[in-house]
This record gives C-alpha cells, structure tokens and sequence, in this order.
C-alpha cells in the first residue's frame, strides 16, 4: 500500500463521516408530506456509504474494487442530490404556505 492507498483511505473516511452525520440529523427532519421519499433516499445513502466504508479496510484497490468505489460513489452523490432537492423543494413549499398567511 502506497501513499496513494492511504490518501485514499482518508477521503474514504471523510466521506462516510460526512454521509453519516448528513443522514442521522435528515433522519429526525424529514418532511412529512415527503418521508417514505426520505427514508428511501436516506436507506440507499446509508447503503452506498456502508459500501465505503468496507473498502477502507481493504489493503490493496484492484480493478473491481476501483469499480465498486466508483458506484457506491456515485450513488452517495446521486442520493446527496435526491436528497437536498427533495428537502429544498419542501422549503419551497413551506415558504409559499407562509406567503398566504400574510396579510
């Protein structure tokens, strides 16, 4: 394992940490016009990420783990995105709610 492999193995730690934490607090703050959309995209999140977190204690990257990094990857910022859009669009909602409380 070369410097190449422990770097690798820091951002891989980096970013399950940072899943993680992004997944327990969205946890307890979903709206609930959107949750079973939430607890989904939190599931394949946390699934994509525990797959991460696997390959941190593998001492060699070979080909297929290259590519099983790659789609977990993938799938943790395709989740992040899914994610902030769903919270975002609630936001939105929320704000045009407030709009006809206004006098």
């Amino acid at each position: 394992e070369g410097a190449q492999g422990v770097q690798l193995k820091e951002h891989l730690t980096q970013i399950v940490t940072i899943v993680s934490s992004i997944v327990a607090i969205s946890k307890d703050n979903l709206p609930s016009a959107t949750k079973k959309e939430g607890e989904a995209i939190l599931a394949d999140l946390t699934e994509n990420c525990d797959k991460l977190g696997e390959m941190q204690g593998l001492m060699t990257f070979d080909k297929p783990t290259k590519t099983n990094m790659a789609s977990a990857s993938y799938g943790v910022a395709k989740g992040l995105k899914a994610l902030e859009s769903l919270l975002n669009d609630a936001a939105s909602e929320d704000d045009e709610g407030m709009e006809d409380l206004q006098p």
